[in-house]
């Protein structure tokens, strides 16, 4: 419950109905009340806080939900107590005051609502349709976290790999944030990569810009072209601790295989190969020595055969494989 009296809090959420319905921002009884006692000023501030949020949050189910229930309850206590032609305009105030006190009370529900999550575990692919229509694609031990507002789509990338198929809102940019980057598209074909400590963006088709993640201190310029990339189809940029940005044409056919339940490899180092399969795998393998981890492999493999892997490895390399106790593969050099 809020620290702040129920009462005040009630008193406050009326004022500010007042002003919605004349559309003012402020009024000289509204100043005086705030003036004259402190108790007044902190609920004031607690109620305007809420009101803005609902106006940034003002299609979240649950504000919607919340309007559904202040106006019933509005209603119900305007039954009988008004003539016809004040009861909708008196009703219409006691809503939006209503509405605004129980979130007052409760305190900041809409920051603490949690953002929907969805993962997957090893060797498991999944496809989820999102509120507006767009569509992520999750890989193997990945996760994505989804938070809808009235004036954005934000999406956070914490593990794994994603397609993001997004559906055109000019009004509402669609960004995907992972590792301290921000894709920033309205309506297009993207793959998100976490792999290791590199970060690689694939542009499927349409455009989109990729840029640092905002900060408190340095907040979000649009308008910017500092450390801004823009894609076009077929492209992909790489973000990796090792190196500056670099930004390629790749063949997609390739990057997104893994959709299909496959990972090509094109003389690829064996370590980066590894790396890759370990992700589909409940028990990995392990590159034991540097004369193996020197080794390189092309070839196309199934993402849930972790054995065929290994077997293919043995029999084309000069590598040995044994298998641990814990169920892990250790590959040696022959």
């Amino acid at each position: 419950m809020s620290d702040i009296d129920t009462s005040r809090l009630a008193e406050a959420a009326a004022w500010r109905a007042r002003l919605a319905e004349g559309d003012l921002e402020s009024s000289p009884e509204l100043a005086d009340w705030i003036a004259a006692d402190a108790g007044n000023a902190a609920a004031w501030k607690r109620v305007q806080d809420q009101w803005t949020l609902f106006g940034e949050h003002a299609t979240a189910p649950e504000i919607i939900d919340l309007r559904c229930r202040a106006l019933a309850h509005a209603h119900e206590a305007g039954r009988g107590r008004w003539v016809r032609s004040k009861r909708f305009a008196i009703a219409h105030r006691l809503a939006i005051a209503a509405g605004i006190l129980i979130v007052a009370i409760g305190g900041l529900f809409v920051w603490t609502h949690q953002p929907d999550v969805y993962s997957t575990l090893a060797g498991e692919r999944r496809v989820v349709t999102l509120a507006d229509g767009s569509q992520v694609a999750l890989d193997s031990r990945s996760e994505v976290k989804v938070r809808y507002s009235a004036r954005a789509r934000e999406l956070t990338l914490t593990s794994g790999q994603a397609r993001f198929d997004v559906s055109h809102d000019l009004e509402r940019p669609f960004s995907v944030t992972a590792d301290g980057h921000r894709v920033i598209a309205t309506g297009t074909s993207f793959n998100v990569d976490l792999f290791g400590p590199s970060l690689l963006v694939t542009l499927i088709e349409g455009h989109i810009v990729v840029a640092p993640e905002p900060t408190f201190s340095q907040p979000a310029n649009i308008d910017s072209q500092i450390d801004r990339i823009i894609l076009d189809a077929g492209e992909q940029v790489v973000f990796s601790p090792q190196a500056p940005p670099s930004v390629a044409h790749v063949n997609l056919g390739q990057a997104t295989a893994w959709e299909n339940g496959e990972v090509v490899f094109e003389n690829d180092p064996l370590p980066i190969v590894v790396a890759r399969i370990n992700r589909y795998a409940r028990h990995g393998v392990v590159i034991a020595d540097t004369q193996t981890s020197e080794l390189r492999i092309s070839g196309v493999f199934h993402t849930g055969d972790i054995d065929g892997f290994v077997s293919t490895i043995a029999a084309y390399l000069p590598v040995r494989a044994d298998k641990s106790a814990d169920g892990t593969t250790r590959l040696t050099h022959r």
